[in-house]
């Protein structure tokens, strides 16, 4: 068996036809989902790519795998998928947006390029066509600001700028203007690049021996829950500074012929659970990791939902930890202690705070904030993150 995770970042569920959406033209990931396994409700385990990535390749919850910046150095006693596969005698490779930042002091993961065109990975596989293979691609098409290669950095900056003004003028158009943007950006990830991957696979005979993770490793938002548009100085206020579910929930689909019947699990999940899963479905041993297996789901062996926590991050330190318990949400703010409660099946957009959330609730999010990696940044490591999120737009 041959494993492929295609995460497409800053994807929002409700842009996805498979998921609802109802004016995007998202046939290709839709057809997948057809086919395979769909997840109606996974959740990320952080609100931008750094944390959120790293506990999709470690199965682990970003509070404790610590990575929370991109200079971040992580725990090697950590395994990734990466190891396990390559351990296993899979060829590895990865594809990233950017090789100066995702991966970049993980040599395990072989960064061989980016992917903001796919024809260094169809090199790859045909490459590694006859040898079972583990690739990871990590495209940014739906990433703000959108249809512009984040090589080209002059340009990039100034199309992020652009939208960044727009949300603060606060203006009806330039809004429309985005989501017009992101709608296109999403319909390309669908129907130009994952629609081209499948067909290489098919044209290269690998399809129906691959297994075909989809997801992204957050959500996007415009502002909306900001009461003035003067707040939203980066990418940071559209994804990372929050923890509502437009952010925090995530597409999840897993394609596997011959080994998956094609379903829809409406129970909770969570992004740590894949690690597991495609551990399970190569036949390799499993990891000690937070997440758990997927697949007692998909059979039936288990029901219900299972309980996901998010960290949230500012600078490379941990600020906010939330815990998604349906039909409850609660998230604390680590330093001030305040907390923001919600029923979800009542208030689904999460706009009118409870105070009446079960007790449970505050015992695992205190546990959890009890067993979280801490580690105090000092005054260079601050500047070195700072530079960091500013070059790719976040501040």
């Amino acid at each position: 068996m041959n494993v492929v995770v295609y995460v497409s970042d800053a994807l929002r569920t409700d842009h996805l036809g498979c998921y609802g959406a109802r004016y995007v033209n998202t046939q290709t990931i839709d057809e997948l989902a057809g086919g395979g396994v769909r997840f109606s409700h996974a959740i990320s385990a952080a609100p931008w790519t750094a944390p959120s990535t790293t506990s999709i390749v470690t199965g682990m919850y970003a509070h404790h795998h610590g990575y929370l910046h991109w200079d971040a150095q992580l725990d090697p006693s950590i395994e990734t998928f990466f190891r396990a596969f390559s351990a296993h005698g899979y060829e590895v490779a990865s594809f990233v947006f950017d090789t100066n930042y995702l991966f970049k002091d993980l040599p395990e993961a072989n960064v061989l390029g980016t992917s903001e065109m796919l024809d260094g990975a169809f090199e790859w596989l045909r490459a590694n066509r006859d040898t079972p293979f583990f690739l990871y691609v990590h495209n940014w098409a739906a990433h703000m600001p959108y249809d512009i290669v984040h090589a080209d950095r002059k340009n990039w900056l100034a199309a992020k700028q652009e939208i960044i003004e727009g949300i603060q003028s606060d203006s009806a158009s330039a809004l429309e203007s985005m989501r017009e943007g992101y709608r296109k950006a999403v319909e390309r990830q669908s129907e130009v690049l994952v629609a081209s991957f499948l067909e290489e696979l098919d044209a290269l005979g690998l399809r129906e021996n691959t297994t075909f993770a989809f997801l992204s490793d957050h959500g996007e938002s415009w502002g909306e829950r900001l009461a003035s548009k003067d707040e939203v100085k980066g990418v940071y206020h559209m994804h990372g500074a929050t923890l509502f579910d437009e952010i925090v929930e995530v597409p999840l689909i897993l394609s596997a012929p011959g080994r998956l019947e094609p379903a829809v699990i409406d129970s909770q999940v969570r992004s740590v659970d894949l690690m597991p899963t495609l551990l399970e479905l190569a036949g390799l041993p499993a990891r000690e990791t937070d997440g758990e297996s997927l697949l007692p789901l998909v059979d039936g062996r288990e029901q219900g939902d299972r309980t996901a926590i998010v960290a949230g991050t500012d600078m490379g330190s941990l600020t906010k930890l939330a815990v998604r318990k349906p039909p409850w949400k609660l998230i604390l703010d680590v330093d001030s202690g305040e907390e923001e409660a919600y029923r979800l099946d009542g208030d689904p957009r999460e706009l009118a705070p409870r105070t009446d959330a079960p007790p449970e609730l505050r015992e695992i999010v205190f546990r959890e904030l009890e067993s979280a990696e801490r580690h105090e940044l000092t005054e260079e490591e601050e500047a070195t993150v700072a530079k960091r999120l500013s070059d790719l737009g976040y501040l």
